[in-house]
């Protein structure tokens, strides 16, 4: 997933050309703000603080109580063009509460200025049937609700770098669930950075099946995956499948990253009526690490090992989050880790891997006479399959020049041993700069320059025919000259181990 992690990603055949996305699948996420303050720049003090009660059984109607603590401005609202599902904003005023003036989709109160505090409720449902076929929105599972947490945050317009903490009160055993921080260990109470909201973590409200998977942490701790399957929809995959399925699919990022990505994520299972197959996937990240699948209701279990976007999904939670940038860097890596990743595990055979490679990669050249890099061009196929040719190419030129000793799986440890999960904000240059200085080679720099920035084409015609991959991918040849560098990407062998060429 990024500039922003998985940004406004448009899904779901990315790989097989289809449509980007599907008509009977709006799933969510709100547009990356414009106001982002480098991390080296003061922070102004402040703070937001809401209180939160979750729907009673049968409605949709969640209260939010908020106060802003040294907002510096007079404005509240959310990045959305129509907010009808908000209503009822107020204002304490000494023991009463009085009406908030609305302007359009914006509240104004003077006393935002300094301290407020501000009453509001909303219909989730009304927000759920304003979405269409939108991306940025929120979906109906059957009673319940699932959406990003910005939607239904109300705060200071324009913001700033504050700490914001949620407590969510959920009455008469209301069922919720949701990826932002933990605050402490009541699962009630959480906490991020005011920015974060870019990536407000995935939330639902209503009817769910829950439990916890346990994975390789951070040692001697385990990492923890809470699963909840939104709403009361049943799957021709029954939930112990589901489990193991997520269980076997998290342990595969294990071999590269060295652990578990993340210490903990959320992850939402939603179901697709009459799909037989995974269909969109998502990742929020920056308040807290969530993911949504989106999981055919007649998907059977047998099919799990065959689906790409779970596995493509987990490898985001072991990458930093880029804003405002980047994004092809983020797809474009876990397009390439993502076959590589079932194939090391067994998954899919290396014939596989390679056609897959041999017959995608070319859409992400771009258009030939182009000068615009990877850093300029927005479309699908640059984002996905153009960074993963990046990452290709990089890979094995990382192995050639060091004689198998590094590779970009070492660039990839070593940005999460420095913290470099998806709940940080990196940028495309901390990655390069980092990944020259753990190869102990310039690959990634001149690379960036050349086909990033420059918009130079990567001979990709010639790149697998000197890895031996004849035929399409359908035929491998080992008496090519670094058919010793396929065989290591596609069977993960630690570079340490990879028999050395002179």
């Amino acid at each position: 997933m990024s500039a922003m992690q998985c940004g406004l990603r448009a899904w779901a055949r990315v790989r097989t050309g289809r449509i980007a996305r599907r008509a009977a699948l709006p799933l969510l996420v709100l547009a990356t703000s414009a106001c982002y303050r480098p991390a080296n720049e003061a922070r102004p003090h402040g703070s937001w603080a809401y209180a939160v009660e979750a729907p009673k059984a049968g409605s949709r109607v969640l209260t939010v109580e908020a106060t802003f603590d040294g907002a510096r401005t007079e404005r509240l609202g959310i990045p959305r063009d129509s907010v009808p599902w908000i209503r009822g904003m107020k204002v304490r005023a000494g023991d009463a509460w009085r009406t908030v003036e609305r302007r359009g989709n914006e509240w104004f109160e003077r006393s935002c200025n300094w301290r407020c505090t501000v009453s509001y409720e909303i219909d989730l449902g009304e927000l759920a049937n304003s979405c269409g076929d939108e991306v940025d929105c929120a979906r109906r599972i059957g009673d319940a609700t699932l959406s990003p947490a910005l939607a239904w945050l109300v705060h200071p317009v324009p913001r700033t770098d504050v700490p914001v903490t949620v407590r969510v009160h959920a009455p008469d055993g209301a069922a919720f669930a949701t990826g932002m921080h933990p605050a402490d260990q009541s699962n009630r109470s959480f906490a991020f950075r005011s920015f974060d909201l870019d990536e407000g973590s995935f939330t639902a409200f209503g009817p769910m099946r829950r439990f916890t998977i346990d994975a390789p942490g951070r040692p001697p701790a385990s990492a923890r995956i809470d699963v909840a399957v939104v709403g009361d929809a049943r799957y021709a995959m029954p939930d112990a499948a589901i489990r193991s399925w997520i269980e076997e699919a998290a342990n595969l990022t294990v071999p590269l990253f060295g652990r578990f990505p993340v210490d903990r994520a959320t992850l939402f299972v939603v179901p697709a009526k009459g799909e037989d197959e995974v269909v969109f996937g998502k990742v929020l990240s920056l308040a807290g690490a969530s993911v949504v699948v989106v999981v055919g209701d007649k998907m059977e279990a047998s099919a799990r090992h065959k689906d790409w976007v779970l596995v493509h999904e987990l490898f985001h939670l072991g990458f930093p989050t880029f804003r405002g940038e980047g994004r092809w860097l983020g797809e474009g890596l876990a397009t390439y880790y993502e076959p590589l990743l079932r194939a090391r595990a067994g998954w899919a055979t290396e014939a596989e891997v390679f056609r897959q490679f041999a017959r995608n990669m070319p859409r992400g050249q771009g258009p030939r006479g182009s000068s615009a890099g990877l850093s300029a061009r927005d479309d699908l196929d640059t984002i996905y399959w153009g960074g993963a040719l990046f990452c290709f190419a990089a890979d094995v030129r990382i192995r050639e020049e060091t004689r198998g000793k590094k590779s970009l799986d070492d660039v990839l440890r070593a940005s999460l041993e420095r913290g470099g999960d998806a709940t940080r904000v990196w940028t495309v240059r901390d990655v390069v700069s980092l990944g020259d200085a753990v190869t102990g080679t310039t690959v990634l720099s001149e690379m960036y320059e050349r086909h990033a920035a420059r918009g130079e084409r990567i001979d990709l015609e010639s790149l697998l025919a000197s890895l031996g991959v004849v035929q399409e991918g359908r035929e491998a040849d080992d008496s090519r000259p670094l058919a010793w560098v396929r065989r290591g990407i596609v069977h993960g062998v630690h570079p340490d181990a990879v028999a050395r060429r002179p």
